[in-house]
């Protein structure tokens, strides 16, 4: 977001290629295991989180032949093969590895563990989501990417799960890192949160700085590509840039706001998600229909490209609003700002009685700016500098309500939806 932040990295980092110091950054731990040397173990969405789950691993060296093994628990175990894929990139090559459990029973302990050559990971645990869902809540994190540690992202996000520890599920609504070409913010990123990552179940959510190259220039996001391997979205092309799942009375739409960045690799990024965007609303009803994008609806004084302003509703704005507006969409809520903004009902581009609920919130990493506010559409908003924060979402068939948290604990505000 902040060029001159930007330049100063991308300068920073030509010195440390340059006098050859990327050894001094620090190693991802193997996360689950002293013996196989598998790295950030985690557990994400799927359409159906009731009968299925995908698991993902990584690890430096090519880990041939090995299997998932899973069971209910203390039950007997089966064996699943895993697909593999690689990366070489900042002079480094991940092996990436992921197998879908399908078929399983709702509300059930389910025990997985990584296993090759007789040597196998300690037994990791999730529960299935319940046939019948009538109320959950779940985390929303924004903007994780961090500069120099990620130490401060790791513990307000342990310290949110203990909070909240009823939790269904978390998400992070982009900007995961702050530069994905970068080894060490992928490495540090999972590191921070390796000890808990493998029991909760992860929504990710593409941002700009994952479009970033070493240099700062746009380009593929490859790391996000094959870190986040999610539900089917029937575009081989965009595969994991945009998707959906049911969790309960609502009907979840990740949603891609890298039109800009991915201009020249997906010049029709939009246009193809709109046209998804129309059949999976009328595929799915829902009491509920929750839009999670990065870019937020607003552009709190960063230059837009299409409309050539840097105030009021933004590029992505004008792209996804009326849209919204058409399906009926409940509550959409962003991040890429770097604070927490509250704007109520919008129609039509307009503040009004109906329309989306737009709410913004974050950062939950140690990257924080001073924003400026919008006269028109700030209905409230977190003071200045804004600290770190987070969403609890809470959702049952009558309501939603949503509550911004401070890491330090600080209550922030409460909104409420009904029908």
């Amino acid at each position: 977001m902040q060029l001159s932040r930007r330049r100063f990295i991308a300068l920073t980092g030509k010195i440390i290629l340059l006098f050859g110091l990327g050894g001094v950054f620090p190693r991802l731990a193997a996360a689950a295991s002293d013996t196989l040397p598998i790295e950030a173990l985690r557990q994400l969405i799927t359409a159906d989180p009731r009968t299925s789950r995908t698991i993902m691993w990584q690890s430096k060296t090519p880990l041939e032949g090995c299997r998932l093994q899973y069971r209910a628990a203390g039950g007997n175990f089966q064996n699943l093969p895993v697909i593999q894929e690689s990366l070489n990139e900042d002079r480094v090559t991940n092996y990436y590895y992921t197998a879908y459990l399908k078929n399983l029973t709702p509300a059930t302990n389910y025990q997985y563990r990584i296993w090759q050559n007789n040597i196998a990971t300690p037994w990791q645990e999730f529960i299935t989501a319940p046939a019948e869902i009538t109320e959950f809540s779940a985390l929303i994190f924004c903007d994780s990417q961090c500069g120099q540690t990620y130490d401060g992202w790791g513990q307000a996000f342990r310290t949110a799960w203990q909070r909240h520890p009823a939790a269904h599920f978390f998400a992070i609504v982009g900007d995961i890192v702050d530069n994905g070409q970068q080894e060490w913010q992928w490495q540090n990123f999972f590191a921070a949160i390796a000890d808990i990552l493998p029991q909760k179940l992860f929504i990710p959510v593409m941002g700009n700085h994952e479009c970033y190259s070493l240099i700062w220039k746009f380009c593929r996001p490859r790391r996000y590509e094959l870190s986040y391997n999610l539900p089917a979205n029937g575009d081989t092309e965009l595969q994991n840039y945009y998707y959906s799942y049911d969790y309960g009375p609502v009907h979840f739409i990740v949603l891609n706001t890298q039109m800009l960045e991915l201009k020249d690799i997906h010049p029709h990024l939009l246009e193809t998600q709109k046209n998804w965007l129309r059949q999976d609303a009328k595929n799915h009803p829902a009491r509920w229909r929750v839009v999670l994008m990065h870019k937020d609806i607003l552009a709190y004084d960063e230059y837009q490209e299409g409309t050539k302003t840097m105030m009021s509703i933004s590029d992505t704005g004008y792209a996804f609003m009326p849209v919204f507006d058409e399906l009926g969409i409940d509550l959409v809520l962003t991040g890429h700002m770097h604070t927490y903004r509250n704007r109520g009902h919008i129609h039509h581009l307009k503040p009004a009685d109906k329309g989306p609920v737009y709410i913004m919130s974050g950062p939950i990493g140690n990257q924080q700016y001073h924003v400026p506010a919008d006269k028109t559409f700030d209905r409230s908003a977190i003071y200045q500098p804004t600290p770190e924060n987070y969403l609890l979402l809470s959702a049952s068939t009558e309501k939603l309500t949503v509550t911004c948290y401070t890491a330090a604990g600080e209550l922030i505000e409460t909104t409420e939806l009904s029908h």
